[in-house]
């Protein structure tokens, strides 16, 4: 297999195994006869992990010889500490098991991005076909699982998820090497002038609050269906509706993206999330409302990560770019997440699916005066 498609692989097996989370881990949480808090308070927990992880991977990178050999540890250790989620009977104990499954696995996706980008040249056009096999993995992900656990049980979701990790594994053990960039002056260059420029901090609050915005979908939406009365099978088609929406932009935004500057396009896309959120707990008891709100993930996930790729690629130099994604995955996807997480869990059962939905819609509306006010229009060069 070439290069190319080694990183294809990765991302089909990647957001396959994504695919087993966001929909059914909550899902499965309830299975276990976890309540509301329960499962809001473990997905911030599994979230949190995010925050530290991918930077401290990232920045230890330079003691392996290879960003390759780093993944390959970090796959085995992940699939061995996911194996003890099948003795995991307890909040506390399910607790460990993902905090230690997830700071291994939090350290893949932002190394992997990092060196495909490097590999594709920075090509917006040709990283948008690779990455879309990601949305493919998981759009069979969720219809497969679905009419898995229909017609089983799904406590039959970690076996599954090991099947994957060990996929992943496997897959970053048969990658060709490619030995790390060199570094100025062979020292662990300073991320923080970057970090605090406006810019970047604006561009990282942004993603901090869109992902808080997607706390009540990636927690609850599934559960929220199941209460309504859908099937397993058709939440997972719901599900990949919203991910079908989102391959077809990802396999054309290289060649509609010249027709609005970034900041135009993130604010766009914030502004069609912010309204997806707040129909989402009205429009439950139509199939058909839920169908044309699924397809706004289009512009909810894919414009947003294209463009937000680009802007890391701009506001770090190239030493600094696999730190830079670990950045925007910890803190915008690992904060942003647990508060969102951690947050709709608390007032799921109080407030009721409406109202929480309805509350990450204005969460996403609060990003917009602040890509508005700190993302420029004009290209951004990283010193």
């Amino acid at each position: 297999m070439t290069v190319s498609s080694r990183f294809a692989l990765f991302y089909g097996l990647y957001f396959a195994l994504l695919g087993c989370i966001a929909p059914y881990w909550g899902l499965y949480l309830q299975h276990l006869q976890f309540s509301s808090e329960d499962i809001g308070w473990l997905m911030a927990v599994f979230s949190l992990i995010r925050i530290l992880a991918p930077d401290f991977w990232a920045s230890q990178a330079h003691r392996f010889h290879s960003s390759q050999r780093m993944l390959r540890y970090v796959g085995v250790l992940t699939l061995l500490f996911f194996s003890a989620v099948f003795w995991a009977d307890g909040v506390w104990k399910m607790a460990v098991v993902m905090v230690l499954y997830g700071f291994f696995w939090a350290a893949m996706l932002p190394q992997y991005e990092a060196l495909c980008m490097q590999s594709l040249n920075n090509d917006l056009n040709r990283y948008s076909r690779l990455r879309l096999w990601g949305s493919i993995g998981f759009i069979a992900s969720v219809v497969a699982l679905g009419g898995l656990i229909q017609n089983t049980s799904v406590a039959a979701l970690p076996a599954v998820m090991w099947v994957l990790i060990a996929w992943i594994t496997y897959n970053g053990w048969t990658m060709g090497e490619r030995s790390l960039e060199p570094r100025p002056d062979n020292q662990n260059p300073a991320i923080w002038p970057h970090i605090l420029k406006r810019t970047t901090l604006g561009f990282l609050l942004a993603t901090v609050l869109l992902q808080i915005s997607f706390g009540p979908y990636y927690t609850f939406f599934s559960i929220y269906l199941e209460q309504q009365g859908y099937s397993s099978w058709m939440t997972g088609l719901l599900w990949a509706v919203g991910v079908f929406a989102e391959v077809l932009l990802f396999w054309q935004f290289g060649r509609i993206m010249h027709l609005m500057s970034w900041r135009s396009w993130m604010v766009a896309s914030l502004l069609i999330t912010a309204i997806r959120w707040c129909l989402t707990g009205y429009a439950v008891h139509s199939l058909w409302w839920l169908v044309a709100l699924q397809t706004l993930h289009a512009f909810s996930f894919a414009a947003l990560h294209a463009v937000s790729m680009q802007y890391i690629h701009q506001l770090f130099p190239s030493h600094l770019r696999g730190r830079g994604q670990a950045w925007y995955s910890g803190i915008g996807f690992g904060l942003g997440g647990a508060i969102g997480a951690y947050v709709s869990g608390q007032y799921w059962e109080e407030l009721g699916g409406a109202l929480v939905f309805t509350g990450a819609g204005i969460v996403a509306l609060l990003a917009v005066p602040l890509v508005w006010v700190c993302l420029s229009e004009k290209k951004i060069v990283a010193e």
